[in-house]
């Protein structure tokens, strides 16, 4: 757990040193990342089976937005 007194001291800090902070954990975040991706070995590949549904399919974005209460208007 973070100690509390480190936790005020980033907050009493300007902007430009937590910005600072910010930056290197995210860099730390991206490094723990991309070794625990490393680490999966477990993939396995797989085909995809094509299938025809007998006709074409048009989508009208418009209209599944609408039925699904997600239409945003501009």
């Amino acid at each position: 757990m973070i100690d509390q007194g480190a936790i005020e001291q980033i907050q009493k800090a300007p902007v430009a040193e937590r910005i600072l902070v910010i930056e290197q954990i995210l860099q730390s975040l991206k490094r723990d990342v991309k070794r625990l991706s490393l680490d999966k070995v477990d993939k396995k590949p797989f085909q995809a089976r094509q299938f025809n549904l007998g006709e074409d399919v048009r989508v009208d974005r418009d209209v599944i937005y609408i039925e699904r209460n997600l239409y945003v208007r501009d």
